[in-house]
């Protein structure tokens, strides 16, 4: 059995693992890089994180971003002094604050998404009608992938095997 062969375990073959993998990696990549003002990464996704949850604590955005309570403390206070968030005081507990977008935080994040639209418009215009038809035809088990819950991590154990 060659790597490349699917098995009833793995339908997909372990090349093609590969290919998705990095073709997914790439683009996600590319998309996050279609930001020009010098907003880091960590910032702009506690942006679209706090836009999904809000009102929300730093306790919750750690626990969803899956770093360090301290380095969300950081990372917010920077987003505070920049003015795209705004903090209250949890009326229940008073050592929390219930974190939302404030109006620029608000106008960062569509700016970034646009942006990011422009870039993909601009680059699925140079693929084919069938490669665009291919493309749409994949989004639903491309959504799925990002919905799924798996149980354990994958262990070296579930990977194919290579010669």
């Amino acid at each position: 059995m060659t790597p490349d062969a699917p098995t009833s375990a793995h339908p997909v073959s372990q090349t093609n693992l590969i290919r998705l993998r990095m073709a997914l990696g790439r683009l996600g990549r590319l998309l996050r890089q279609q930001n020009n003002d010098g907003l880091p990464y960590a910032l702009i996704s506690l942006i679209m994180t706090i836009h999904r949850l809000e009102p929300v604590t730093a306790k919750e955005l750690a626990e969803s971003e899956g770093v360090t309570p301290p380095a969300v403390t950081r990372s917010l206070n920077r987003l505070f002094e920049l003015g795209l968030i705004s903090r209250e005081e949890q009326a229940t507990d008073r050592r929390a604050q219930s974190i939302r977008l404030a109006d620029l935080g608000e106008a960062k994040r569509i700016e970034l998404l646009q942006k990011r639209e422009i870039w993909l418009t601009e680059h699925i215009d140079q693929l084919t009608p069938d490669e665009v038809d291919k493309l749409i035809q994949a989004l639903p088990a491309l959504e799925k992938l990002t919905t799924l819950q798996v149980s354990s991590p994958p262990s070296s154990d579930d990977l194919p095997k290579t010669a």
